[in-house]
C-alpha cells in the first residue's frame, strides 16, 4: 500500500515540477513592460513555494508512522500526573465541565492524578468553583507572557513526572489518560504526544456551508492525518492542549516557550530539539467547542498565522540546535503555509488585470495550458484525495483560503516585517457566540473584500466570454476557466460570511435555583445553569 502511494506522489511531483520548470523558462512576461515582468515574478515565487509545500507534505502522506497499540504496564508503574487547565476570562460553567471531565478520567490510583485550574484571570469565583470540585486553584501576581508564563507558574509550583494541558473548552474522554501514559512508562525518551482536537458543536465552515452531514470538521485533516504524518519526521506540532508532555524534556527545553503568541508551537520545537521523540494519535480523547462566530474563527486564526510566522522569525529555524534537516524542512513549511493569504490574492488577482487592465502575468498559448498545467492540476487534486482518504480535496482547501485571505493578509504582511502583535488574544468560547455569525456591520466589512472581487470576475466573465467569440482564439478559454473558478470560490465565500440562523431560537441565561450535586461521597451545592427560556 505504501508502494502504491509513494509512486502517485512520484508521479505528481514529477508533472508538478515539469509544470515549475515550464513557468520558469516560459512563461514570465520579460516582453511586456516592467510591471508584468514585477507581477509574474512574484506569482511565480508563489507558485514555487507551493511546489516546495505539496512535495514535503505529500512526502509524509505517503508513508505515515502510526503509534502500536497502547502497551500493557502493570498498576504499580502508572505515574503521578499533574493535570494544567488554562483559563483567562472563560465562564464558570465552561470551566465547571472541563473540571468534571477530568475528575472523572480513570487511572489505577486517582489520588495521583494532580488537576489545577491555572486562573491568570485571578477571579474569585474560580477560587470556589476549584473549592467545591476539590481542585487546586493555580493564581500569580504578575501576568507577564500570558499563557506561557501562567503555564510556566503552574510547572514551577508543581512536581509530576507528566504534565498535561487542556484549554479551558477541552472536556477529557473517561480513558484520556489510560490510552496515553502507558507510552511515556514504556519509553522515557518521548517528550509529548499530542491528541487531536474535536469539538461536539459543528465548525463555523461546517455549519455555514450547511455540509455538517458530508464534509468534516475543518481541522480533523490537520489532527488526524497532517499530525500523524510528521510522526516519521519527529515534528509533530504541539496545539497547546489534549496534550501529556514529560516534566523532564519540558524543563530541558526551558518550560513552556515566551515571547510569541503560539507558544505551543515553538514550545513543542524546543522539546525536539533536545532530542526527544514526539508523536501524534488519531485517536479522539477530548472535546472541545469549535468557534461559533465569524470573529472569534477570524481572530484565532489571525493569531494562528502571526504566532506561526513570529516563531519562525524568533527561533531561526535555519540556525536552531538540535532540529535535523527533515524536522526543519517541516516545521519551513508550517510556517510557510501562512503565506497562503498572499499566494491567493495573486491567483484572484492575475486573470483580472490581464482582462481588465490588458497586463499580462503569464505568456503562455491554450496547448501548452492542457500540456502542462492540466495533468499536474488533475493529479494534485486525486493524490490530496487519495493521501488523506477522502477528508480533503483542492476544492474545499481554495473554499478554506478564499474565505480567510482577506482578514488574515494584513496580518501576514505585517509580521512579515517584524511588526509584531505581542498582546495575547484569548479564542471567544463562552457559549454567547450565535452559530449566525455574530454582529452584521462585523460581517459585511469581512464580506466586502470578496464581494468586490465577486463583482470585477463576473465583469471579467462577460468581457473573457466576449473575446473568446469575437477575437476567435482559444487563449481566452483559460481566462474564462480561471475566473469561473476564481468567482465560485468567492461566491461561496460570501455564502459561508452571510452565516446560517442558529436553531436556538432563544438565549440562555442562568437560572437562581438551587441544586445539590452528589460526586465521590461529597456534596457540592451550586446553581443551576443551561435553562432554555
Amino acid at each position: 500500500m505504501n508502494f502504491k502511494r509513494r509512486f502517485l506522489v512520484l508521479i505528481t511531483v514529477l508533472f508538478s515540477g515539469i509544470y515549475i520548470l515550464w513557468r520558469i523558462l516560459r512563461t514570465i512576461p520579460i516582453e511586456f513592460g516592467w510591471i508584468s515582468i514585477i507581477l509574474g515574478i512574484t506569482l511565480l515565487v508563489v507558485e514555487i513555494l507551493g511546489f516546495f509545500e505539496m512535495i514535503v507534505h505529500f512526502y509524509q502522506l505517503s508513508d505515515p508512522l502510526v503509534l502500536e497499540e497502547v502497551p500493557d504496564i502493570e498498576e504499580a508503574a502508572y505515574p503521578d500526573v499533574d493535570i494544567f487547565i488554562s483559563t483567562y476570562n472563560e465562564p464558570t460553567e465552561l470551566l465547571f465541565k472541563t473540571i468534571n471531565g477530568c475528575l472523572n478520567m480513570e487511572y489505577p490510583d486517582k489520588s495521583m492524578v494532580h488537576i489545577y485550574l491555572c486562573d491568570d484571570g485571578n477571579r474569585p469565583e474560580m477560587g470556589v468553583l476549584a473549592n467545591q470540585l476539590g481542585v487546586t486553584h493555580l493564581v500569580r501576581d504578575t501576568h507577564e507572557h500570558a499563557k506561557a508564563g501562567n503555564l510556566n507558574h503552574a510547572l514551577s509550583v508543581t512536581t509530576s513526572p507528566y504534565i498535561v494541558t487542556f484549554d479551558a473548552d477541552m472536556i477529557p474522554r473517561r480513558n484520556f489518560l489510560l490510552r496515553t501514559i502507558p507510552y511515556f512508562v514504556k519509553d522515557n525518551n518521548i517528550g509529548f504526544i499530542q491528541t487531536p482536537q474535536t469539538f461536539y458543536n459543528p465548525d463555523l465552515f461546517q455549519y455555514n456551508l450547511y455540509s455538517e452531514g458530508n464534509t468534516p470538521n475543518e481541522q480533523d485533516y490537520f489532527y488526524r492525518d497532517v499530525q500523524v504524518m510528521r510522526n516519521r519526521s519527529n515534528s509533530v506540532i504541539y496545539g497547546g492542549t489534549n496534550t501529556i508532555l514529560s516534566r523532564q524534556a519540558l524543563e530541558e527545553a526551558g518550560g513552556f516557550f515566551v515571547g510569541v503568541i503560539t507558544e505551543d508551537f515553538a514550545t513543542g520545537m524546543m522539546i525536539q530539539s533536545k532530542g526527544y521523540q514526539s508523536y501524534a494519535i488519531d485517536e479522539a480523547l477530548a472535546v472541545g467547542m469549535a468557534p461559533e462566530d465569524l470573529k472569534s474563527l477570524i481572530n484565532q486564526r489571525r493569531r494562528w498565522a502571526r504566532g506561526c510566522i513570529q516563531t519562525g522569525r524568533k527561533v531561526n529555524l535555519l540556525t536552531v540546535k538540535g532540529l535535523n534537516i527533515a524536522q526543519k524542512v517541516s516545521y519551513l513549511t508550517s510556517i510557510t503555509y501562512w503565506l497562503g493569504p498572499i499566494k491567493q490574492l495573486s491567483y484572484i488577482l492575475a486573470p483580472l488585470l490581464y482582462v481588465l487592465l490588458n497586463i499580462i502575468i503569464v505568456k503562455t498559448s491554450f496547448i501548452e495550458v492542457l500540456i502542462f498545467w492540466l495533468p499536474m492540476y488533475l493529479l494534485n487534486n486525486y493524490t490530496l484525495k487519495t493521501l488523506s482518504n477522502n477528508i480533503r480535496n483542492t476544492r474545499l482547501t481554495n473554499i478554506y483560503e478564499t474565505i480567510l485571505f482577506p482578514a488574515l493578509l494584513p496580518a501576514v504582511v505585517l509580521e512579515l516585517f517584524g511588526i509584531s502583535q505581542t498582546q495575547f488574544k484569548v479564542t471567544q468560547k463562552d457559549g454567547s457566540q450565535k452559530l449566525d455569525g455574530g454582529n452584521f456591520q462585523y460581517k459585511i466589512k469581512a464580506m466586502l473584500p470578496h464581494l468586490i472581487l465577486a463583482i470585477l470576475s463576473v465583469m471579467g466573465l462577460v468581457i473573457g466570454v466576449q473575446r473568446t467569440f469575437t477575437m476567435a482564439t482559444p487563449a481566452y478559454i483559460v481566462i474564462v476557466f480561471w475566473l469561473t473558478v476564481n468567482l465560485y470560490n468567492l461566491t461561496m465565500s460570501l455564502f459561508f460570511m452571510s452565516g446560517r440562523k442558529a436553531f436556538r431560537q432563544h438565549e440562555r441565561f442562568l437560572a437562581e435555583e438551587d441544586c445539590v450535586i452528589l460526586y465521590n461521597q461529597r456534596v457540592i451545592r451550586t446553581k443551576t445553569h443551561d435553562i432554555i427560556c
